[in-house]
């Protein structure tokens, strides 16, 4: 990545921005710890799919108490507490604001896998999603100090590439676990590598803001916006609030959906979780990279003069992801059904890179962090929570109580929550026009 001395990003002495010129390497070297932080975090956030069949088993829980376990208990704080931590993500040292964070959600992580019953466990997924709500604001914060406008679309989906790769670990390697061990075990193992993280952070990636007391950072600067002033100037930019519908509905069907992953081939196919876990893993990890890494690609390339030009291509994934989704849960061979899955995670990372790009650009040197968390708090609000919730609550409806209808059941829920990404493709279709009618340019 190019962060020469010409570079803007590397002139920019406003606050929040690198003072002195900031090297190719270094800036490569944060985006790498970074990829590591967010890799983890879905990591910790995901491997409850693949373990959600045999928690069931033991604690005796309804689809819906899954959904519930999976979707809202994360989302719960994960959203209402982004906004306030991006607010001091705007003002305080981000890199020991994720430090601290992914220590906190590791050990939470680690908490699911002594919990006993529904409560302790909805209780730990809770911290972890306190943990997880200050990493992604003040994340996207530093790529946009590290990185300048014509290469934050690359950044951005390298970044959003370790969403799949995390993913992957927890499918293939949540699934190794359980079947040779336990999937207390699991919880265990996923956790404890973001404590050693949580350290490495701290001590190498360097925030311009450097040393600031936490004291000063809660102090009201004259010119600092609050959540309401940050929502006043956003409410005036319709492209900003497209997205986030966008993005709320990528939510609700990628999260809904992949929570049950484990149960849909476990009831349907009979599969061994080590044999699943590899499989989804395989799959997510080569759709989901290949998405996140050629959604950063387009969106450089086609962006450079014309910011979301790349929304129509986005549009067109998530057409395709619809059909593919309802061939994946019709189709008798596990395979292939598994492979079908990959036209939706294709989609779900292919937006991250122009998306979050764009968001960026909408968005003022004061609200950047804020434009993020309000995106997320609202995207995870309504999306995360309610997408597994309403899965787990469809497929209930279906069984009907009835063991043997729960393949059916489970089936027919992902087959009706795929159809919500027509919607998503609408809406990024109608970001591109509003930013065209805005004439809006990078900035």
């Amino acid at each position: 990545m190019d962060t020469s001395p010409d570079n803007p990003a590397s002139r920019d002495t406003t606050p929040g921005q690198m003072s002195a010129p900031v090297s190719a390497a270094r800036a490569n070297y944060v985006l790498a710890v970074l990829f590591l932080v967010i890799m983890l975090s879905f990591l910790d956030r995901q491997i409850i799919a693949i373990l959600a069949e045999p928690i069931k088993q033991e604690m005796g829980l309804s689809d819906k108490q899954i959904g519930l376990m999976s979707g809202l208990s994360f989302a719960l704080f994960y959203t209402t507490l982004m906004v306030p931590v991006a607010a001091l993500a705007d003002k305080w040292n981000r890199s020991w604001i994720i430090s601290i964070a992914i220590s906190f959600w590791s050990v939470m992580t680690m908490m699911c896998g002594l919990a006993q019953n529904f409560t302790q466990m909805f209780l730990a997924r809770i911290g972890v999603g306190v943990g997880e709500s200050a990493s992604s604001p003040a994340s996207h914060s530093l790529i946009v100090e590290y990185f300048p406008p014509e290469k934050r679309a690359g950044a951005m989906g390298i970044y959003g590439a370790a969403v799949p790769v995390g993913a992957f670990i927890a499918y293939a390697g949540g699934g190794w676990v359980v079947d040779n061990f336990d999937w207390r075990t699991a919880f265990i193992m996923a956790g404890l590598p973001g404590v050693f993280l949580g350290v490495l952070m701290w001590l190498t990636v360097k925030d311009s803001r450097g040393g600031m007391r936490l004291a000063d950072a809660f102090k009201r600067r004259p010119n600092e916006m609050t959540l309401r002033q940050a929502i006043t100037e956003l409410s005036q930019k319709r492209a900003y609030w497209h997205l986030v519908a966008a993005g709320t509905l990528v939510q609700f069907v990628a999260y809904g959906t992949g929570a049950f992953y484990g149960s849909l081939y476990v009831r349907v196919f009979g599969i061994g979780y080590s044999e699943l876990g590899l499989k989804l893993g395989i799959m997510v990890g080569i759709a989901g990279v290949l998405g996140a890494w050629l959604g950063g690609k387009v969106g450089d390339r086609l962006d450079q003069n014309s910011p979301a030009r790349s929304l129509t291509i986005v549009s067109l994934a998530f057409l395709l992801a619809v059909p593919g989704t309802i061939a994946a849960v019709s189709v008798a061979n596990v395979n292939l059904s598994i492979a079908l899955l990959g036209l939706m995670t294709f989609a779900a990372t292919f937006y991250y890179g122009p998306n979050f790009s764009l968001v960026q650009t909408l968005a003022s040197e004061r609200t950047r962090a804020m434009a993020v968390a309000i995106y997320l708090m609202i995207s995870g609000l309504l999306g995360l929570s309610l997408g597994p919730l309403f899965v787990g609550a469809v497929s209930d409806f279906i069984a009907a109580g009835d063991p043997a209808r729960e393949a059916a059941g489970i089936k027919g829920a992902i087959a009706i929550t795929a159809f919500f990404n027509l919607w998503t493709a609408f809406h990024f279709w109608r970001a591109q026009k509003c930013v065209r009618a805005a004439a809006v340019v990078h900035v």
